[in-house]
């Protein structure tokens, strides 16, 4: 389904659409006119497909609006899913467009190949964007990496479209992930908030009241709860964004790199660590570099395996593509990323060198 018309260039002449087209940017002194990309979202009438509700999910989260008189305005759903159907949607063949994924009136849903399906929807009478993620057995670290990046880039456009709704950021309960969730609020669910708060205090339950208690690794099965910076609640952010940090207490401190540290990095993970050149494919894309970058790499360097991994090392340590989104260059990230990879072992190798304990005071 397209969700976006083809128009004509001089039918924005003939409107002041035109000059909403063009911006000037001054340089030197002078002046010069740039293009800027404008599009028409298509209003789309459709219901929610009826296979729809014979998925099975086993994660939900939810930014839910803290007043009766915020809604999501339908400009923040047409932002949204074309950031989710161009980043993170399989596309079609020979025509990078159009994507793998079902469309209705106030959701979508896609899968990415790697066993993992995905689901956002706008629900609550417009007061609360709902992320739900299913995954194939063997696939839950696949989907911990996705659930991230889904959470990064709806908060981002929230942020972008519409930053003067109060919101608050909600997990719902994995019991209670019957679908269709019309209304989260109605489900049990847990700030996000007192969840990570719990995960940085290094409490295993999180006590929601006086006689219930909920262990946290119920509420993120699958998540390595120690890696603090890159718990996929964050969406790539800072846990400081989300967070106040009003006690003491132990986590491992988040050492960047960047492009001068080329050559440990290589050192590191084939000489120290003995990681196989071939899986650089892999690792890029969980280090958050774009498919097409890195079948360019493999075509520029005529698919040797040790330049290939030079050329993807050096693109994430430049930051390139979503890697800013997955937490930037540093050894924590590249820890989870191999992980996500199936290569444990070096990656708590890595984290055991790198990835001190240190105390945050606020």
């Amino acid at each position: 389904m397209e969700l976006c018309q083809q128009m004509n260039p001089s039918f924005l002449k003939m409107t002041n659409l035109h000059q909403l087209a063009v911006e000037e940017k001054k340089e030197g002194g002078t002046e010069k006119r740039g293009e800027r990309l404008l599009f028409f979202p298509c209003l789309l009438y459709s219901d929610r497909p009826d296979e729809m509700t014979s998925q099975v999910y086993q994660f939900g989260w939810c930014l839910q609006c803290t007043s009766k008189h915020h809604f999501f305005p339908p400009r923040y759903f047409h932002v949204l899913s074309l950031h989710l159907a161009y980043k993170m949607a399989l596309p079609q063949e020979d025509d990078k467009l159009n994507r793998y994924c079902t469309f209705w009136k106030n959701g979508l849903y896609w899968s990415n190949g790697h066993g993992v399906g995905s689901l956002v929807e706008i629900v609550d009478e417009s007061q609360c964007v709902l992320v739900m993620m299913s995954c194939e057995k063997g696939y839950s670290d696949n989907m911990v990496s996705l659930r991230r990046d889904v959470i990064g880039e709806v908060m981002s456009v929230y942020k972008e479209s519409c930053p003067s709704l109060k919101v608050k950021e909600l997990v719902i309960d994995p019991k209670e992930l019957a679908y269709p969730v019309n209304t989260p609020r109605e489900r049990t669910v847990y700030s996000v908030k007192a969840v990570l708060l719990a995960v940085v205090e290094q409490r295993p339950f999180l006590v929601t009241t006086g006689t219930r208690r909920t262990e946290l690794n119920e509420i993120l099965p699958d998540e390595l709860l120690s890696d603090i910076s890159n718990l996929s609640l964050l969406g790539g952010r800072d846990i400081k964004e989300v967070i106040e940090i009003t006690e003491k207490f132990n986590t491992p401190t988040t050492i960047k790199l960047d492009i001068k540290d080329l050559d440990i990095v290589i050192k590191e993970l084939t000489s120290d660590q003995h990681l196989p050149c071939s899986v650089w494919h892999r690792l890029g894309l969980q280090l958050g570099l774009y498919d097409p970058r890195l079948v360019d790499m493999d075509e520029r360097h005529r698919g040797d395996p040790v330049k290939c991994f030079h050329a993807c090392m050096s693109a994430w340590l430049r930051g390139e593509d979503k890697v800013r989104e997955k937490g930037g260059p540093s050894w924590s990230s590249l820890a989870t990323a191999l992980d996500t990879i199936e290569e444990k072992s070096i990656a708590t190798n890595i984290r055991d060198k790198y990835c001190t304990s240190n105390q945050w005071i606020a």
